[in-house]
């Protein structure tokens, strides 16, 4: 009867040894492939389920990983989470996910709740990689921490993506297109991606020995109805910008109605990259240029650290991946004054 069957059950029905049962439960490397399969169909015959609260209380695994990002409102970021969700599933974890809200006292309740349930290991997103809460907590932590696409921190691992080399290449193609006045928009400084990619955007301008207009530059933009907001101001301005990089995770949809509010065509009246693809940059008509990186391989990258970070295999000293990114060039962008009349 499943719950009443116990390890040495399992181990009996696979004809090997209790200790063998338990490094296959536990996703122990030494284990041979026929030898885990021999296992997995004793346990899965038998209705074997583990009771995780009594072995978390023994000072054992959990087998729990706790997944924290900002919002679930970013459609990209559920790639990296499937990605990832998979690989440690396959080596037996069950992946937790919570929203942090962007905000470091959500943060701190969520760090202080993965500790008393006893997570292996947690990979989350921070707001302020300068805040000296979630610093402190992060570096008492009791369970391994992976950070997500930040760069400051070198208590934790890290994967990231380049976004400096993104917005620069981003730039560098509006500036070659003739563009100067030149908007952008970003999430909040205070992290990584948002700090980087204006580092990118102004090595591109000082590389063509310009300098962009800090009037045109707006951070904190986080949400769908900032970006709208924001679009809407600098579209109204005197002059207005004549091209736009909406430089942020998902959001160049408050772009685009901002844009079609206005009467604005794309590609013919502004020019306009995003700073992450997706589905509505390849689909919308012109097509829209974007930055572009493997969420999928970030994600499975970020579980593969973390699990050698749990399991005691991680070399001496934290580790901070990034990943590449590229340009992808559509037909949102043209020369300044190339409008066909309409």
């Amino acid at each position: 009867m499943r719950g009443s069957t116990k390890i040495r059950d399992v181990a009996k029905a696979a004809g090997v040894a209790v200790g063998t049962v338990s490094r296959v439960l536990n996703g122990h490397p030494t284990v041979t492939e026929p030898i885990r399969r021999k296992v997995q169909a004793a346990i899965d015959a038998m209705g074997y389920e583990r009771d995780t609260i009594a072995q978390s209380m023994r000072g054992g695994a959990t087998r729990l990983v706790a997944c924290a990002i900002r919002d679930f409102d970013i459609p990209r970021f559920a790639t990296f989470i499937k990605e990832a969700e998979h690989l440690l599933r396959e080596q037996g974890y069950t992946l937790l996910l919570s929203s942090t809200t962007n905000r470091p006292e959500v943060e701190l309740d969520l760090l202080r709740a993965f500790a008393r349930r006893k997570v292996d290991g947690v990979m989350m997103t921070i707001s302020d990689e300068a805040h000296p809460g979630v610093l402190e907590a992060l570096a008492a932590a009791p369970m391994p921490v992976l950070l997500i696409d930040r760069d400051r921190i070198d208590t934790a691992d890290r994967v990231t993506a380049d976004h400096s080399a993104g917005a620069a290449r981003a730039t560098r193609h509006l500036l070659a297109l003739g563009h100067r006045r030149i908007a952008l928009l970003v999430g909040d400084t205070k992290a990584f991606p948002a700090r980087s990619r204006v580092q990118g955007f102004a090595e591109a301008f000082d590389a063509a020995g310009l300098a962009p207009d800090p009037a045109l530059l707006r951070d904190r933009v986080l949400t769908a109805e900032d970006t709208f907001r924001e679009t809407m101001a600098l579209m109204r301005l005197t002059p207005p910008p004549t091209a736009i990089f909406v430089a942020t995770m998902d959001l160049l949809e408050g772009s685009l109605r901002a844009l079609r509010a206005l009467g604005c065509r794309v590609g013919e009246d502004v020019s306009l990259i995003a700073g992450s693809d997706s589905d509505l940059a390849e689909l919308y008509t012109p097509p829209v240029t974007a930055v572009a990186w493997d969420l999928a391989e970030m994600g499975r990258h970020a579980a593969t650290m973390l699990l050698e970070r749990m399991r005691g295999q991680a070399p001496a000293g934290f580790r901070c991946l990034k990943l590449p990114t590229r340009l992808v060039i559509r037909e949102s962008c043209r020369p300044p004054g190339s409008a066909v009349p309409q």
